[in-house]
């Protein structure tokens, strides 16, 4: 393939990425539904909703039949994590500017892929399989992890609907003087995670034969292209630069790590495995709860401070913008 024909492969994919869709309308044309036998203009008939254009069986109806059995049609699941994968900022811009058509609905996806996920990395892998995709930790790991693996195991849609949610607020004020979707409100965050985490799990789909070779190197992968995607996703969405992308990026992730580890350590044993293993087992479960309850605080704390400094940074950063906008609303 020459240079030339490769630049009309990337251009056309380009314009793929921004068009995915064909809208074509006639608005003098009327249409004769041969469903319902209603005269109408437009794409879709109002009485019954059947496509236009719609008339004798053709050999791309027997395709479009095919493509419907295994869920690969408009809107369906598998093809929209296919888009999710090769144009994640446009699905997600799209979807949170009100064209709700494009993509699956994203909570339904998250939870059904989560499962999915789930049930073959935690269950059909070890149990059926036979080979163990988790790496080996020592006694002294699980009396501080406690159950959470295990919780881990069993809820991982819930576990990764959380980890969405902790991202929410973070990118509302790190983000929310952007040159593009300027001010999105915090549901549109919400879904903007939420397509995000959807990403992440499916990721660690494609990577899973990794995982079975060597547990570390699986999660380097998927953790680094998660992190491009990241990096792809928010540019787009929010319009800044590579570098200004990347530094606000730097504290949403160091804020939900910062989240990550307080609730980790709420809800492990760490504490209690580190005050037993100093004091030899001499201590009261009330000074256990205080010494959690201080350290959990602490990180709190810690996190309000990083979210912070973040946020007076980025105002100083985008004053410029902030004074054009005041003198030139938007309507």
């Amino acid at each position: 393939m020459n240079k030339q024909r490769l630049k009309e492969k990337l251009e056309q994919f380009r314009q793929w990425q921004e068009q995915p869709y064909d809208y074509t309308y006639s608005p003098d044309k009327v249409v004769h539904c041969n469903n319902c036998g209603h005269d109408y203009r437009g794409n879709f008939c109002p009485v019954c909703s059947q496509k236009a254009g719609m008339g004798r069986i053709s050999w791309r109806s027997v395709h479009q039949g095919i493509m419907d059995i295994w869920g690969l049609g408009t809107r369906s699941l598998l093809y929209s994590v296919w888009q999710l994968l090769l144009r994640p900022g446009h699905i997600i811009s799209d979807y949170i500017d009100g064209k709700r058509q494009v993509s699956f609905p994203p909570v339904k996806m998250l939870f059904i892929i989560a499962v999915l996920y789930s049930m073959i990395y935690y269950w059909f892998i070890p149990s059926v399989l036979g080979i163990n995709v988790e790496s080996e930790i020592s006694p002294e790991q699980q009396a501080i992890l406690g159950d959470f693996t295990e919780q881990l195991k069993a809820n991982y849609s819930w576990f990764a609907l959380v980890m969405a949610l902790l991202a929410v607020i973070p990118t509302w004020m790190m983000f929310r003087y952007s040159p593009r979707h300027t001010a999105h409100s915090l549901p549109e965050g919400f879904f903007i995670q939420i397509f995000l985490a959807v990403l992440m799990i499916v990721l660690s789909f494609l990577f899973m034969p990794l995982g079975m070779v060597d547990i570390m190197i699986y999660s380097s992968v998927v953790y680094l292209l998660y992190g491009v995607y990241y990096i792809i996703v928010y540019k787009y969405l929010f319009g800044y630069s590579l570098w200004g992308t990347l530094w606000r990026s730097g504290f949403i992730l160091t804020t939900v790590v910062l989240l990550m580890t307080a609730g980790i350590f709420l809800g492990s044993n760490l504490n209690q495995a580190i005050i037993e293993a100093q004091m030899k087992k001499q201590i009261s479960q009330e000074q256990i709860l205080q010494a959690k309850a201080f350290t959990v605080g602490g990180l709190l704390i810690f996190t309000s401070m990083v979210m912070a400094v973040g946020y007076v940074i980025n105002l100083i950063a985008t004053r410029k913008f902030r004074r054009e906008r005041k003198r030139n609303p938007k309507t």
